[in-house]
């Protein structure tokens, strides 16, 4: 048994105010694990795990991208001592040209990534999504939520749902590798779900040749702040005084609340903090069970963790379980199946923001909250009607097989990522000026992907080497929800649309989109000295309009080994090469009505604020301008150029390594709004062209 204090890091925000100790792990091996055969590429910058076919099938699932230029791998086990809960913590701070933002120290909230910088204009959260990387887990690309989910609400502060993290839901345990592809050509062969970056996450494989059990247990405490500097009525009304005596206003203009320094509601003792701060236990348990030969094997992993934050009484559990499998039954040929699943449990903070956000509803904000400590626990215990339910669960997995004969190999599969995100909030009459709220959103995400390919390695002399490879595939995404929100209930006992006689607003949306693609790829390799790979690729998407549905997209890439080339003899210099890369990359849209044509939205008939009002006897129809709507006709698919330079070197046995990467994204033919011309009866038209460049060293 081995017992480690790992380093911790703060996160960032300072509301978090989170010191955390101990997390004491052990971890313990049972039986013999074979030591798999590891491989240093003197080129690469990482060690790769070599396997053939008939060990572990690993090559069946395309779960290995390989060791290619211009990715960064992480040190995972270094990570999962420290207790992150995130992909996106796992990576801040750790992987070059990465960014990540963590908005607040609430755990399990949404956080978002930047490879290489933006793609497209952010003005807004709506926009964020169109900026992210994809994760793959196991070469299944993973879903995140739709920007559409912003679409209905006056403020885009939080999306309606859970507003999880979904990254967050992943069992960090479980993970084996994670590398960040920035290649070109190797986001190209990735396909148009990988136009803004590509986090690769390999999970513990079957294959350990022989019976292995494990078990990881951790716990901690996330420590309140011991003192808190808090103000009250007197300091607030000290700091107002400095600007009526500097501009002669009369103390009679002072709010309400300020008047009375006797009231020792708000002049009194402040010690809100005492029951708003909490100290909380964290913990993480995992364990998985692994056996089996070449020819069949088997992993099985459990997890559950909890992250809490020391404000508010927030939390975020997850709940994970993973199945994988890989079978020879027949020479040469592979079956492999994958299965995560995971639920998540967010408590939410209780902040007036978020609350008012998601109520659209606003309150009289002239006398607030009172900082003496019982009038805040008044206020928490009118908050034990509250109802704030949040819920997510993840499901993914695959099914592959592959066929191998000599010079020949053939793949198929069929990948699903499945996600449900439920929320059920309910806040009652005391905190609404007798007005009670009830909203539910219920909403899914679903993909599904048929890959299928084939390689043949053509037989040619000793120093020339030539691999050939088709590949096709079909992808279909489906994003929908249902979401009722409703105002002035009867009874606060009656908590539900169905029971309290609410005034109901109901909203349902769906979207969908496809792709289907398919690529020939060559890779060829002269001696030690030359690798040249090319890919052309064809593309089609559904949200585009039918004329330019479909785009022509290559890639090239060429790496020269300068340390073979002029110093082989060299002791101290371990490799030296230069690498050149370029890629097209067809780029997604972030809705697929673009493809409908002419069409508007009408919100000139609402009053100030509200971007959707239910309306009746076609009233919208007749009320012009449109604020938006305008989709003209010669749409065309975005696409990213994607070019890089790099010289890399490594010295002493590659005990020191060093890279310098020029950069630059050029992203081209992306849609925006541009004024119309106002008789069209249209504000805005969208129109496609708008270009971004983008580089970096």
């Amino acid at each position: 048994m081995v017992i480690n204090l790992p380093n911790f890091s703060l996160q960032k925000p300072v509301c978090r105010l989170l010191t955390v100790i101990g997390f004491l792990g052990f971890s313990g091996t049972i039986a013999s694990q074979s030591t798999m055969s590891e491989n240093i590429d003197s080129v690469g910058t990482s060690i790769k795990k070599k396997f053939s076919f008939n060990e572990g099938s690993r090559w069946a699932v395309n779960r290995s991208i390989g060791s290619a230029g211009g990715n960064d791998t992480v040190d995972i086990k270094k990570l999962q001592r420290s207790q992150f809960l995130s992909v996106q913590q796992l990576l801040k701070g750790n992987v070059t040209g990465v960014y990540v933002q963590e908005n607040n120290g609430e755990p399990g909230t949404i956080q978002s990534m930047l490879v290489r910088g933006l793609s497209s204009p952010v003005f807004s959260n709506k926009d964020v999504s169109g900026v992210q990387p994809t994760v793959y887990l196991n070469g299944i690309p993973l879903m995140q939520e739709n920007s559409y989910i912003y679409d209905i609400k006056q403020f885009d502060i939080n999306p309606i749902g859970a507003a999880a993290n979904m990254l967050a839901g992943l069992d960090i345990s479980s993970i084996e590798s994670v590398e960040i592809i920035k290649d070109p050509l190797q986001l190209a062969k990735l396909g148009p779900l990988a136009a803004n970056g590509a986090i690769w996450i390999t999970t513990k494989d079957g294959y350990y040749g022989g019976e292995n059990v494990s078990i990881g247990v951790s716990a901690g405490m996330a420590f309140a702040p011991s003192s808190v500097r808090m103000t009250n009525g007197s300091y607030e009304k000290a700091f107002r005084q400095r600007f009526y005596d500097a501009y002669s206003l009369t103390p009679g203009k002072q709010p309400d609340y300020l008047m009375d320094t006797r009231d020792v509601r708000y002049f009194g003792k402040p010690d809100w903090a005492d029951d708003y701060y909490q100290s909380s236990l964290l913990y993480n348990v995992n364990a998985s069970i692994g056996g089996g030969s070449k020819n069949a094997n088997y992993v099985f992993t459990l997890a559950t963790t909890k992250d809490a934050g020391v404000a508010d009484n927030t939390s975020y559990t997850k709940y994970n379980i993973g199945f994988a499998l890989n079978m020879v039954p027949l020479d040469g040929l592979n079956v492999s199946t994958i299965i995560n699943a995971a639920k998540i449990d967010r408590v939410r903070n209780r902040n007036f923001r978020d609350r008012f956000a998601e109520m659209e509803y606003m309150v009289d904000f002239s006398t607030p909250l009172a900082p003496a400590g019982n009038l805040y626990n008044d206020f928490l215990i009118s908050n034990d009607l509250t109802k704030d339910d949040n819920y997510n669960n993840l499901l993914n997995g695959l099914l592959a097989l592959s066929y191998t004969k000599q010079r020949f190999n053939a793949t198929a599969s069929i990948k699903l990522d499945y996600t449900t995100n439920v929320r059920r909030a309910f806040w009652p009459m005391a905190l609404l000026e007798s007005v009670n709220f009830v909203s539910n959103y219920s909403g899914y995400n679903q993909r599904i992907i048929g890959e299928t390919s084939a390689s043949y390695w053509l037989p040619l002399a000793d120093i020339h080497k030539l691999n050939i490879q088709w590949n096709g595939s079909i992808i279909s995404d489906l994003y929908h929800y249902n979401y009722t929100r409703a105002y002035d209930g009867d009874d606060d006992m009656k908590p539900t649309t169905s029971t309290g006689n609410f005034k109901q607003y109901r909203y349902v949306d769906r979207l969908e989109n496809r792709w289907v693609s398919t690529s020939i790829a060559l890779d060829y390799k002269y001696k030690n000295l030359l690798n040249v790979g090319l890919l052309a690729r064809y593309d089609g998407n559904s949200a585009i309009q039918s004329d330019h549905r479909w785009m022509f997209t290559p890639a090239a890439s060429a790496e020269w080994n300068l340390k073979n080339q002029f110093f082989a003899g060299s002791t101290a210099l371990s490799g030296l090469s230069l690498r050149a890369s370029y890629a097209r990359i067809a780029k997604s849209v972030q809705s697929d009505r673009y493809e409908l044509g002419p069409q508007y939205l009408a919100t000139s008939i609402t009053w100030s604020g509200e971007p959707l009002l239910s309306s009746a006897n076609g009233f919208a129809t007749i009320t012009r301008p449109y604020a938006s709507g305008w989709v003209g006709y010669d749409l065309k698919l975005p696409y990213s150029d994607k070019m890089e330079l790099a010289l890399k070197g490594s010295f002493f046995d590659n005990r020191i390594i060093a890279e310098i990467i020029l950069y630059k994204n050029y992203e081209k033919n992306l849609l925006t709004y541009l004024p119309a011309t106002q008789e069209m009866g249209y504000e805005y038209k969208l129109a496609s062209g708008m270009d971004i460049s983008n580089q970096g060293l």
